[in-house]
């Protein structure tokens, strides 16, 4: 069974289509560590999860969708986690924009990109990972890409996360400790048991004294960038 180097796990699975084939093979991992942890999705959970998914929705898209779910739930008790977010890398440190689903993370990380070119790239625009050490935090890209189709093998030390709200008028702000855990609760893998919710709620406990916090409520303009680079880099 193929081996893949995610977020530094080394990581046992088989995928069945071509997508994740393909998004996976940046992360294939021929070294003698041992295993990390085994996935397995089998064809009749697979099947069962495609007829429950939007109208539309592949089963590639299905495959995808639920290794990232199983990857995302085992690594919890390991001190990592999920954020929902898009992951950009800016003079070499990490920065996630997170929210909901259809806010504009992606759109405001490629604000980032047309404001500052080749300064800015994107490790990951939807599942990035976070590791929480004893003296930092690294973002992981992974090859779950969420259909954006940036999925990078690539790594950054957390410098901050963005929490993105719409707005027609561009400001941002340093988020309280009510509003952290209620977007965190919001970016990250749900429906889990007692024990790894509470190692999810540990990773909390862990990741907040180590990173700074935003609320940048934006529009569409490249402005918006520029309104979250003045607060976060040029000071």
């Amino acid at each position: 069974m193929p081996k893949y180097k995610i977020a530094d796990f080394i990581v046992e699975f088989s995928p069945k289509y071509n997508k994740l084939k393909s998004l996976a093979s940046a992360f294939e991992y021929k070294g003698a560590r041992e295993i990390d942890f085994s996935l397995n999705v089998t064809d009749e959970r697979l099947k069962s999860l495609h007829a429950k998914m939007t109208d539309g929705t592949t089963i590639e898209q299905a495959e995808e969708f639920a290794y990232a779910n199983l990857f995302n739930k085992s690594i919890i008790e390991h001190n990592a986690m999920l954020v929902h977010s898009s992951a950009i890398v800016y003079d070499s440190e990490a920065y996630l924009f997170a929210g909901r689903s259809g806010i504009g993370k992606s759109t405001h990380a490629k604000l980032w990109q047309e404001a500052f070119g080749n300064k800015v790239s994107i490790i990951n625009d939807d599942k990035p990972v976070v590791r929480i050490k004893s003296d930092r935090c690294v973002v992981f890209g992974t090859p779950f890409d969420g259909g954006s189709g940036i999925a990078n093998n690539a790594s950054a030390p957390l410098k901050v996360i963005i929490f993105i709200e719409r707005g027609e008028e561009n400001t941002i702000r340093k988020a309280n400790y009510a509003e952290i855990i209620s977007n965190l609760y919001q970016s990250t893998v749900h429906h889990l048991d007692k024990q790894p919710a509470s190692a999810m709620l540990d990773n909390f406990d862990m990741l907040i004294p180590m990173c700074d916090f935003y609320i940048l409520r934006c529009n569409t303009d490249i402005s918006a960038a520029h309104t979250a680079f003045n607060a976060l880099i040029s000071k």
